[in-house]
């Protein structure tokens, strides 16, 4: 284990974007890195890429099938890209972290439209699916934000998180930023069972927790090393990846109902073991 603790953030990369994705993007972002695309167009880019996805899924042929798989890889490459490109030319900004994820809902939700489209007997079972991906997106990203800083760092991402969105909003008002908090605040409900509204943040005086000390992110690690372990299969491309690879392999109809089945069972287990390794620090 690293006396810095800096390998945390890799401890939660999801397998399928740090040994495919990821490396597809950063060559691509070697090239894009000097040329005028922002990583707003290529965020664009990447919705226009889903919705080519949902819609060849929607004709249920062989090589419709294998298109709209092959589409929906490429928007799941894309969908990297943007956030690699950003840091790469110093164009990070709140917007495009905001537009980045809603983009992706978007993207992700023409893909199941169209598979409903392509697969009516499967209307249900494919809802079932859409709204777990959506609840492991919105999970993971929470897990993100408040373990991986806890273990680099000492502090709660998400508190942090929360109280640096609070001072940019009593600096300058922004509807962009309303709804990162309320977004943030949903999280919280979910996982902590706390929620406060903007007006309550604005005049309550919510103090920095103490960082933690380098011994006792240690033994954080040490405690919750499996949770992170858990949490790495249950993100957001993980099950888009598989559908993707189901229908190009040509069997996304026989895959859909026990795909749904274990992405419950696996997320709700997950839960089950967030909870109770999370009461142990």
């Amino acid at each position: 284990m690293s006396d810095t603790l800096e390998h945390a953030p890799v401890d939660l990369v999801e397998p399928v974007n740090r040994y495919i994705q990821d490396p597809i993007a950063k060559q691509i972002v070697g090239f894009l890195k000097n040329t005028p695309v922002t990583p707003n167009q290529v965020t664009y880019f990447s919705v226009l890429v889903g919705f080519a996805s949902g819609y060849a899924f929607s004709f249920s042929t062989p090589i419709f099938l294998i298109l709209g798989g092959l589409l929906l890889e490429v928007t799941l490459v894309l969908d990297c890209v943007d956030g690699q490109l950003a840091r790469a030319k110093g164009m990070v900004s709140d917007w495009g972290r905001l537009i980045d994820g809603i983009a992706g809902y978007f993207a992700y939700l023409a893909v199941v439209i169209g598979l409903i489209k392509g697969f009516p007997e499967y209307t249900q079972v494919l809802q079932a699916i859409a709204g777990l991906i959506i609840l492991r997106a919105i999970s993971y990203d929470y897990c993100k934000q408040s373990l991986v800083p806890l273990l680099s760092h000492g502090y709660d991402g998400m508190e942090r998180e929360i109280q640096s969105t609070c001072q940019k909003l009593r600096t300058k008002m922004s509807w962009v930023l309303v709804l990162y908090f309320y977004y943030m605040q949903a999280q919280q409900l979910f996982f902590r069972g706390e929620w406060s509204f903007l007006r309550q943040m604005k005049t309550a005086d919510q103090g920095l927790k103490p960082d933690l000390t380098l011994e006792q992110r240690r033994a954080c690690y040490e405690k919750i090393k499996i949770l992170l372990t858990l949490w790495r299969w249950n993100g957001l491309d993980l099950p888009l990846f598989l559908l993707a690879l189901f229908a190009v392999l040509g069997i996304i109809s026989s895959s859909l109902a026990p795909f749904a089945w274990i992405m419950a069972v696996q997320y709700l287990l997950t839960l089950i073991a967030h909870h109770y390794f999370v009461r142990r620090i």
